[in-house]
This record gives structure tokens, sequence and C-alpha cells, in this order.
């Protein structure tokens, strides 16, 4: 009797373990689904603002382009004030997607069982990278023309306006965000 009350006794917490342990195996699961739907409700609520901020940034680069087809150092000289306003315009922008991006650099870190969510973060990622390397690539174009304008300035004895030169945004080198090898939006 004193042995089966002992099989029995041990029967019974090895069933009270499995049941313990199940319990919080599924307490678990039910909190990292809970984390999961938050960060995939986050992405869907941060992506169409981020979107937003691309828009006005492409819309900016488009009038950036529509410029520079008249660009010479006569324009930058009589329209200095206007070019150093555009120019913190853009780089304002470009922050403003980098402010917006911040939720879904942390979120789209991993790859989640919503079509809609992998298709959302995986167009940021392209989106977020392709604009800071076309920022990039403009201020680099905008500052060459800047320092041959300075050197126009110079050899007139600096008696025109002065243009400031582009700051970058928040890279000041092209990157490859989505670490696939290329950096999209290079030029």
């Amino acid at each position: 009797m004193k042995k089966s009350l002992m099989i029995i006794g041990i029967v019974i917490i090895i069933i009270a373990v499995i049941f313990i342990g199940a319990w919080i195996w599924i307490d678990g699961l039910k909190e990292d689904t809970a984390v999961t739907k938050k960060k995939m409700d986050e992405i869907l609520e941060a992506y169409p603002k981020f979107n937003e901020e691309v828009d006005k940034f492409s819309s900016l680069r488009n009038q950036l382009y529509e410029y520079k087809e008249n660009l010479y150092l006569e324009t930058l000289r009589n329209n200095a004030d206007a070019w150093n306003t555009f120019m913190e315009n853009y780089k304002a922008q470009i922050m403003k997607v980098e402010d917006m991006a911040s939720i879904l650099k942390e979120d789209c870190k991993i790859e989640y069982g919503d079509v809609n969510v992998n298709s959302k973060c995986t167009t940021f990622k392209a989106n977020y990278e392709a604009a800071n390397n076309y920022y990039i690539s403009d201020v680099n174009m905008y500052n060459e023309m800047v320092s041959n304008y300075e050197e126009y300035n110079a050899e007139h004895g600096n008696q025109y306006a002065t243009v400031n030169k582009a700051l970058y945004g928040p890279y000041s080198d092209y990157i490859d965000y989505d670490k696939d090898g290329e950096y999209f939006g290079e030029e």
C-alpha cells in the first residue's frame, strides 16, 4: 500500500508539473500573440503616415529637378535666399520621413503571418532606402553646384549673396537598409 501511494503521489506530481508547464506555455503564447498583434496594428497605422511623408518628399524632389534644369551660377546668385530656403525645407522633409519611419524601423524587423503587414514592411524598407539615397544624391549634386558658385563668387570679389551648401539628413552616405547588397536610389 505504501508503494502504491508513493506511485500515485509521483503520478500526481508529474501531472501537476505537466499541467503547470502547459499553462505557462499557453500563457506565454497568448502574451506573444498579443505583442505581435500590437506590432502589426502599429505597422498598419504608421505606414500611411510614413507613405504620406515620402510622397511629400517625392513632390519636393520633383520640384528640385524642375528647378535644376534652369540652375546656373546666375540663378543661384539671383535667387540665393530662395535656394537656401528650398534646401532647408528639403532637409526638413527628409527628417519628417525619418521621424515617421521610427516605428516601422522597429516593428518591421521580423516577418509576420499577415501578408498585408509583410507587404507594407517590404515597401517601407524600399521606400525608406530610396528616399534617403535620393536625398544624398541630390545634396551631393547641389553642393557641387554651390562649390562652383563659391568659386564664381570669389572670382567676382564675393560681391554676390551667399548660397549655403545643403546639409545631410539622417545619413551622410548611401544606405542599404534592407541589406540586399544594392543601394536603391543611389544615382
